[in-house]
């Protein structure tokens, strides 16, 4: 290791004296907000103000961050792999191939031991197993097939729910020892979008077994005549359903902080506007909450009218502000940390997968970023994590993968999809000096 790479030690000590800073302004500034009377739990404007900006080479490494070797499987050195590959990562964290799967997206981990995998391009959720505790899948099973463009699942006792273009259905999972049983449609109805661009379905759940789906949009700005598109919504157990929040034009990823049981979602935001306007939603979501699509988006400056939409909010009135990161990043998935298998001061973190974007003239994106938090959960800052999925500048077209859902998996690695490489990665802390 050269004398300009950190250490492990030291790259994690140093973003842990610049979190702590951040936390002592922030702390600063929310008791001066407080005695004004008008204080609320939402980001800052400096943390809305200052995306992460990506760094896809042609230029040098993101700062702090060091070229690796994938490791990959001799088995799986086909496509993509059947060459070298390497990815910028903090230094002591690995990548390597966890398991081959064509277009793999939404991940999520049973407790059996099994990673479900949403195919919804083949209607199918399928399942990946490390049976032997190498790092490895070896073992994969079809789990449902014949769905209409299955994407968020989520495993609650003894129970599989997984969102359909127009349903969530309900299965008695059999942990994992034989197909699935169905068990019914708790929620029905939904927006019927096929299963094109826009219209995967996330899933959450809370700890009071309320489901929480989005409904993308059908354009990249437009007054849609189905006023769900573009909305997150609540639906009890039972079924009965009522809008959450508003204007957020597509939302790919929800889940929930596991410390505050705040919802945040991963939102793709509209194009056409510039390199670096508006910012993409990675944000913790409020109840009643309005983000501004299509109406109104948000620029430094503040809040600018969408002139390419009339009527709605032409003053931009009654909008609430959001944590954003850089402008066409095309954020697909976010993840917290609750293990202890990285270092502690990264554990309190949430992670975001940038797919890429094309509408940029420099591209960005096709990267994971670590979110930082304070100790309410709401965001601070953001930092490269990995990247080096694009090396080139003309966007998709230079990208050899591209990430789409990440989880952090039993073993406290984090688990990232890539639908365009066919991989699932593991991203694991490896090394402590």
């Amino acid at each position: 290791m050269s004398q300009a790479t950190p250490s492990p030690r030291a790259w994690f000590a140093r973003r842990a004296t610049i979190t702590v800073g951040v936390m002592v302004l922030l702390g600063l500034a929310t008791a001066l907000v407080f005695r004004l009377g008008s204080w609320q739990a939402k980001p800052t404007e400096a943390a809305l103000n200052q995306p992460s900006i990506g760094a896809n080479r042609a230029s040098p490494l993101p700062a702090g961050l060091v070229e690796t070797a994938i490791m990959v499987p001799e088995a799986m050195r086909v496509g993509v792999f059947t060459q070298p590959r390497t990815l910028d990562v903090p230094p002591g964290v690995s990548v390597s191939v966890f398991a081959r799967v064509d277009r793999p997206r939404a991940l999520t981990w049973a407790p059996w031991g099994e990673w479900l995998v949403s195919l919804p391009g083949s209607g199918e959720v399928i399942g990946v197993r490390d049976t032997d505790s190498d790092g490895v899948a070896d073992a994969t099973r079809a789990v449902l097939s014949n769905l209409r463009c299955p994407y968020g699942t989520v495993v609650r006792g003894d129970d599989l729910f997984v969102a359909q273009s127009t349903t969530i259905a309900q299965f008695a999972h059999m942990n994992g020892d034989a197909r699935p049983v169905a068990r019914g449609t708790p929620v029905s109805g939904l927006p019927d979008s096929g299963c094109g661009a826009h219209h995967f379905r996330p899933l959450a759940i809370d700890s009071d077994g309320n489901f929480f789906v989005a409904f993308g949009s059908s354009c990249n700005v437009c007054v849609e005549a189905d006023t769900r598109r573009g909305t997150i919504w609540r639906y009890t157990p039972d079924g009965d359903g009522v809008e959450f929040a508003r204007g957020l034009r597509n939302v790919v990823d929800l889940t929930i902080d596991p410390v505050t049981g705040q919802l945040w979602a991963a939102t793709n935001e509209r194009d056409n506007l510039g390199d670096d306007i508006p910012p993409e939603p990675v944000t913790p979501v409020e109840a009643g909450a309005n983000y501004g699509w299509p109406y109104c988006y948000w620029t430094p400056s503040g809040w600018r009218p969408d002139t390419r939409v009339s009527g709605g909010n032409p003053t931009c009135r009654d909008l609430t502000r959001y944590h954003g990161e850089q402008a066409h990043s095309a954020p697909l998935g976010v993840a917290f940390l609750t293990g202890n298998a990285f270092p502690e001061t990264v554990r309190r973190s949430a992670f975001a997968a940038f797919h890429g974007s094309w509408n940029r003239s420099v591209q960005t994106g096709f990267k994971i970023v670590r979110i930082a938090l304070d100790a309410s959960g709401a965001p601070t800052g953001t930092e490269d994590f990995v990247t080096g999925w694009n090396r080139g500048t003309r966007g998709p077209g230079d990208a050899w993968g591209r990430p789409v859902d990440i989880q952090e998996g039993p073993d406290g690695a984090l688990y990232v999809t890539d639908d365009v490489a066919g991989a699932i990665y593991r991203v694991a802390w490896t090394s402590a000096s």
